[in-house]
């Protein structure tokens, strides 16, 4: 498939965790172990489209009652009737999307795939899983990702050429998270890892090097993204939960800007070169500015850093880092950053099904972007996110050459 000639990479897509696969996936003795955590666990009775996995949640203040009691948020018809619908009641012009069957059945993932016209989904979760970072039971949270790891690899293989997502390891105990990784490695569907961190980590921690020596080992890229309101905390998730408008507005920014300069700033990429880091879901706007930021703070806070073989913007400018745009930050933006950055750096993503999705018209709005030169876009669409999850690109080739009838192809 191709639009307008160009093959399109989501660089960042979701599935909203289900429980029951995912759990079936757990040892007899880790489904005692989670049923005996009850309510702390799990949402009951469970609602369509979202996860019924609450641990690690913070609850939100409801500022007209004054208690800590959990607020749900309206419906979407209850939000349709009073202020013009959730975005995707918007901007979908068609049957209800999104479908709570695409978190499920690959097939229904790949049916919107089609109508979209994007070729490759990378898959993330939505939050729950990651929760589990809030338990004090380091061993059922490893245990909770590698479930969930098991669930992944089954949900993309029928199509091993066009979905693939993050492996979960836990900061907390690095010797089951490296040996996740060997494990996982042996099969065709992960291109990255997603560190999770309990709430007290940061991760330029000595804890993470060893996972950080075996995903470079394996070719996986390192993945930062945060979520809404749950476990890993993005900064100021602590003085704005109690305000979605303010968290979403905020957190996911500043986890990006804060654990990507960690990272460099740490040295990180100097000690693991063939090492890729990506950061989700938090904008491009911004992006210049951190970067001529982080050039002066590392002038000024040399005698506190590793002797760093680079300065900062020019890790961001690559080959080793790279970052998903979003869509309603628009042309001119983009095109600010390709000035100032380069255009190895940023890539295609639409947060599907969130949202922040504008399910069916993502491609075909960026692809309006006519002040985009045809060898920006290309690399905006497809090449750099093939770069970024370099895995794909020979595990694409294979299963392409593996098809009947299938000649040389280009991937």
């Amino acid at each position: 498939m191709a639009r307008d000639g160009i093959r399109i990479f989501d660089a960042d897509t979701h599935i909203i965790e289900p429980v029951e696969p995912i759990e079936a996936y757990l040892s007899s003795a880790d489904r005692a172990r989670l049923a005996a955590l009850g309510p702390l666990v799990q949402r009951a009775p469970a609602k369509a489209g979202m996860s019924r996995y609450v641990i690690g949640k913070r609850p939100r203040l409801d500022r007209k009652l004054g208690s800590l009691e959990r607020v749900d948020p309206p419906t979407g018809a209850a939000r349709g009737a009073r202020d013009g619908g959730t975005p995707w009641d918007v901007r979908w012009q068609g049957p209800p999307f999104p479908s709570e069957r695409v978190s499920v059945d690959p097939h229904a993932r790949v049916r919107d795939m089609d109508v979209e016209g994007i070729d490759v989904n990378m898959i993330l979760p939505s939050g729950g899983v990651p929760g589990f970072a809030g338990l004090e039971d380091v061993a059922l949270e490893s245990a909770m990702y590698q479930a969930y790891n098991r669930f992944l690899a089954d949900y993309c293989a029928p199509y091993p050429d066009r979905l693939t997502g993050v492996m979960l390891v836990s900061g907390r105990d690095p010797a089951a998270a490296v040996a996740e990784i060997r494990r996982c490695s042996r099969e065709d569907w992960p291109v990255a890892i997603f560190p999770i961190c309990a709430p007290a980590m940061s991760l330029d921690e000595p804890a993470w090097e060893p996972i950080w020596a075996e995903a470079q080992e394996h070719d996986l890229t390192v993945v930062i993204h945060s979520f809404t309101m749950t476990i890993p905390y993005p900064p100021g998730v602590w003085d704005t939960w109690d305000n979605v408008f303010l968290q979403r507005a905020a957190g996911h920014v500043w986890n990006a800007q804060r654990n990507l300069a960690a990272l460099i700033g740490a040295g990180v990429l100097d000690r693991y070169p063939r090492l890729r880091l990506t950061s989700l879901e938090c904008g491009h706007g911004w992006l210049p500015s951190w970067a001529a930021r982080l050039d002066e703070l590392a002038e000024m806070s040399r005698h506190v850093l590793p002797a760093l073989k680079q300065r900062p913007s020019d890790y961001i400018r690559g080959p080793q880092y790279f970052q998903s745009i979003q869509i309603y930050e628009g042309e001119q933006s983009l095109r600010h950053a390709f000035e100032a950055l380069g255009e190895d750096t940023l890539m295609f993503a639409t947060d599907y099904p969130h949202s922040e999705s504008w399910f069916p018209k993502s491609a075909e709005i960026v692809l309006g972007w006519k002040t985009l030169g045809d060898a920006a876009r290309r690399r905006l669409l497809w090449d750099n996110a093939v770069r970024c999850y370099r895995r794909y690109a020979g595990r694409a080739a294979v299963a392409v050459m593996a098809a009947p009838g299938a000649g040389a192809a280009a991937i």
